[in-house]
Order: structure tokens, then sequence, then C-alpha cells
């Protein structure tokens, strides 16, 4: 089967990666990098609750101002006092204390999780750096230079973007949830209900989208890398493809891999912003059941006007972290898919040293010879089954034969970029 480049299709391309194990690698992530920086993620979860804490406190103070306004009004009409503005001005310059307090929390908890992510990206570049220099040959003859490059830059960036995003945004929707749920309850019940009525419709939509998203973001991810390493060996080899009359198949392979790319990714992209109409048409629909039952409870004398604003706020703002998880979902499966990536790069088997100490090269003589050997790419197929040659220093050999006779593989053992499976010493395989 023929490869990019016109020749036999190395082992792992044209394949896609296995299911991903979203749990192993999150805990992976956890344990082996980001506990490094406990101390700084408590400092972003500690603000990052502050910050949300000050803005959820906001609406219900300016329903306050609201009612007094209200109150203010009637009272003019019925000959009293009329608004009370010094204690409306009390009211504003604590909600303007409020929301700077807020900002400088969130400012906090923002630059303190972008060091973590980019302290987190140079580790692992640095990784990926020394992983490189210990890989043998084998795994590069597996991996065009695309897919490798597409690891290091576009799946470290991925990760580094989405991860600087992703933690402060799950904990600032947990937490605008919990005390906007707080703070309903505390104004009415029942239209509490009312906006709750929605979140199991919300949660079946998001499951369903996120479940069929997720295997498109893992074949983006994979094909990338496949064009990635199709265009670099097609520019790296172009004077061959062209002394060939290759542009044809080559371009005819590069639209195939292309157009996987273009389906997985606008399948991913158009399931994932998918998430947010669906989402804004249940929350108007919860919108206008609060805001029946909101005028109802006024009728009746049991709940105020300021209280009815700051619901009707809670109602608008209690569906933005909803939507926002929505959102971090996709951004987590894609992040996942690329930190999957890189640990596979990591975990890869290295090339062992079997040296042993320092070796005295001034005796040396430049013989070279193979004695009964087997050898195969892949330990299953041997493709060398009995080669035996010897070279005497100062000999000078030519290696010649057809294509796929083995002049490459010979070169290939001789600079040990490949240890042989099997040579016979006084008689014996071993």
């Amino acid at each position: 089967m023929p490869g990019p480049m016109g020749g036999p299709m190395r082992p792992g391309e044209g394949t896609l990666p296995k299911v991903k194990d979203f749990k192993k690698t999150t805990k992976k992530l956890m344990n082996d990098y980001l506990s490094k920086y406990r101390i700084a993620l408590i400092i972003v979860f500690i603000f990052a609750i502050g910050s949300t804490i000050f803005t959820i406190v906001g609406p219900k103070i300016l329903g306050n101002a609201t009612t007094e306004i209200f109150n203010g009004l009637v009272s003019k009409l019925s000959g009293g006092n009329g608004i009370d503005f010094g204690k409306i001005g009390q009211i504003a310059i604590t909600l303007l204390i409020l929301y700077v307090i807020s900002a400088i929390f969130s400012f906090i908890q923002g630059f303190t999780m972008t060091s973590i992510s980019q302290k987190l990206t140079y580790q692992l570049r640095n990784d990926l750096a020394k992983k490189i220099n210990q890989l043998p040959m084998r795994y590069f003859d597996t991996k065009t230079h695309g897919e490798v490059l597409s690891i290091i830059t576009n799946d470290i960036d991925t990760l580094s973007m989405n991860l600087n995003q992703s933690i402060t945004q799950i904990i600032t929707s947990i937490c605008t949830i919990i005390g906007i749920l707080i703070m309903m309850f505390s104004i009415s019940w029942q239209m509490t209900l009312i906006s709750l009525i929605i979140l199991p419709i919300a949660g079946i939509l998001v499951k369903n989208i996120v479940g069929k998203s997720q295997k498109y973001f893992q074949k983006q991810q994979a094909y990338l890398g496949h064009v990635n390493g199709q265009v670099e060996e097609v520019y790296g080899g172009l004077n061959i493809v062209k002394a060939f009359n290759g542009e044809e198949k080559v371009t005819k392979e590069f639209e195939k891999a292309n157009q996987e790319l273009y389906h997985s990714g606008w399948k991913s992209q158009f399931l994932s912003g998918l998430m947010f109409p669906v989402m804004n048409f249940i929350a108007n629909i919860g919108y206008v059941g609060v805001a029946v039952a909101g005028g109802y409870l006024a009728i009746k004398g049991t709940i105020t006007v300021g209280n009815i604003q700051s619901f009707i706020q809670y109602n608008k703002q209690f569906t933005q972290p909803i939507n926002q998880i929505a959102q971090i979902s996709a951004m987590l499966q894609a992040m996942i898919a690329a930190a999957e990536r890189v640990f596979e790069f990591l975990e890869q088997p290295e090339e062992i040293d079997t040296k042993k100490g320092n070796m005295d090269t001034s005796n040396l003589k430049g013989n070279v010879s193979f004695r009964h050997v087997k050898f195969g790419y892949n330990p299953e197929t041997t493709i060398i089954k009995d080669f035996n040659a010897e070279v005497q220093e100062g000999q000078k050999i030519a290696i010649v034969g057809p294509t796929g006779a083995g002049k490459t593989t010979m070169v290939k053992l001789l600079m040990r970029f490949y240890d042989v499976l099997e040579r016979r010493n006084n008689g014996r395989w071993s």
C-alpha cells in the first residue's frame, strides 16, 4: 500500500488513534504536572470564588435600590417625602465597591492561572525536547515529521490555551450556579422552581451533543497530524515528486486526508457551536415563565418590584454558567485529546543505552561482520532470515540491488538504528 511519497506505507500511517481514556489522562495531568502548583491552584480557587460571590451579591443590592425608588415614587404620589436619594447613593457606592473588589479578585486569579499554564507548557516542551533525543529510529519510521511537529506545536498550544481558560471557568461557573440558586431561593421559591425546570432538559441535550462531538475532536487532532506530515514530506521532497511525475498522485492523497480533516473539523465545530443556540432557546422559555410568575406574585403582594428585577437578573445569569459549562466541555475534549497525544509521545519506549563506561578506540579496526542475522521492522514479520557479510578494514564495497532488496536496512543495522532480532553464535540462535 503506497505511502505519502509513493513508497511502502509505514506502520501507523492511515490509522486513527484508539478511543481515548478521559479519566486516565485527566488523572495523569493532575498528578504528574498540576500537583506541583497546588498552592497556586488554591489561590486561583479562593480568588475565583471571591470574585464570583461579590458579583452575585450585586443584583440583590441593585434590587434594593429599585425598591427604594419605587417606594419613593409611591410615597410622593401619596403626599410623602418622596425618593430618599441619600440612601440610594449609599447603595450605589456599596455596589461600586463590590464590583471593584470583584474585578481585583478576578485579575489576581487570572494572572495566577496564566502563570500556571505557561509554566506547565514550558515544562512539557522541555520534556518533549529531552524525549525526542532518546527515541529510537524505529519510532520516527512509523511517524511522519509533520505528525511529530503537530504534537510539539499544535497539541501543546491547545493544551496550554484550554487549560488556562477551562479551570477558572469551571470554578466560577460552579460557584455562580450555587450562589445564584441561594439568592433565587431567598427571593421566591416558586419562581426558582420554574427556573430549575430547564436544568434536566439542558443536561440531556448537552450530554448528547458532547458525546457526538468528542469522537470528531479526536479525529480532527489525528488527521491534522496526517495533513502536516504529508505537506512536510511533499515540500521536502518536491524535486523527487516532480522527477517521477508524482504531482497528481500526492495531490489526490493530500485532498483525501484534507477532506477527512475538513469533515471531522466541521462536525466537531458545528456540534460545539450548536450548544449555545439550543441553551439560549431553553433559557428564553424559562425567562418567559419567570416573568409571568413574578407579575402574578407582585399582584398578590408577596414580592417587591426590586426583588422581581433582581430575580430576573439572576435568572439571566443562571443560564450563563450553564452555557459556559457546555462550552467548557468542548474545550476539555480538545484539551484532553491534545494531552493524550503528548503523553503518548512521552511514554514511548526509549532507546536502550548499552555502553559501559568509556571505550578505548585506539586499537579498533574497521572490520564489519554480519553473521546469521535475523531482522524485521515488525517483530512478527522477519524480512532478513539468515544474512552473512564480511568486510575487511580498507576494503571498498558497493551495496546494489533492486528496490526492497534491503540496502537501506543493512545501513540502518550497521549504524545501530535498529537491533537485530536474532543472531547465531556457536551454532545457536540468540
